[in-house]
């Protein structure tokens, strides 16, 4: 291995302390190893909102891609961390130039991950990166729009009960107006479908594995949105239980939805 592999490695060795599921992990060498590192410190960093952890989960990634360029596994964790670096800075002043320059890196990493190695997420993954990239631009509408329908047809094709093909699907949903397809019914109906489905999603290390605690989220969302305030409470709560540190739920989402926002 290389040394700055090696020392990327002693690194995550302290920063991902030890749980019984760690324990129970099958050993992983080489390349898979570094995509479950990669799977696990992305998942961290995005729960707990650090844009500076993501761009560290992201850089270990990218440097693992030095030793094995054509992995798919790594190519699409590559990708991913784009993807969730995008969608973090949509929040920030101009962020939407960034996230757009962020998403074009993705699909091209997704679309290289999908051709060594067809995953349901990395699928979904692109559809939603062109959706995101539509906007509400009606140019770009038609530039990424037969993209996007292309993307989401195979996610479906390849995971139809997949819990995060169907998380994405109801994330699109949400943002997308009835009259185009979308709306806060279907994002309701396909969040629901997704969280039926986490409950017996069980993939292997290093495979995908995120989004359970996402779920809750959008759905409760959805709920505010329709002013079923219990409902959005109770769907926070649920994500909040499922992983402790999610900061979006915690500092942004529940405050607001007690402040009647």
């Amino acid at each position: 291995m290389r040394p700055v592999l090696l020392a990327t490695a002693a690194v995550l060795a302290l920063a991902l302390p030890g749980t019984r599921a760690d324990a129970q992990r099958p050993t992983l060498d080489g390349a898979a190893r570094w995509a479950d590192s990669a799977r696990r410190t992305i998942e961290a960093a995005q729960l707990a909102g650090d844009s500076a952890k993501l761009a560290a989960a992201r850089g270990v990634v990218d440097r693992a891609l030095t030793a094995w360029p054509d992995d798919g596994l790594l190519l699409h964790y590559a990708g991913y961390a784009r993807y969730r670096q995008a969608m973090q800075s949509l929040d920030a002043p101009d962020g939407e130039k960034r996230a757009r320059a962020l998403l074009e890196e993705a699909v091209d990493l997704l679309q290289r991950s999908h051709a060594r190695l067809p995953l349901a997420e990395t699928q979904a993954l692109l559809a939603s990166s062109y959706g995101t990239m539509i906007g509400e631009s009606m140019l770009n509408g038609m530039r990424y729009g037969p993209s996007a329908s292309r993307a989401n047809e195979e996610a479906a094709r390849l995971g139809p009960r997949n819990p995060r093909v169907l998380l994405l699907a109801g994330i699109g949903a949400f943002h997308t107006p009835s009259m185009w397809g979308g709306g806060k019914d279907k994002a309701r109906a396909l969040l629901t479908q997704a969280i039926a489905a986490f409950a017996a999603d069980a993939p292997a290390a290093p495979l995908p594995a995120w989004g359970h605690a996402e779920a809750y989220l959008w759905l409760g969302q959805v709920e505010a949105a329709a002013k079923n305030r219990e409902a959005a409470r109770a769907a926070y709560e649920r994500a909040l239980a499922l992983a402790p540190g999610y900061a979006w739920v915690r500092d942004v989402l529940l405050p607001r939805l007690a402040s009647g926002r």
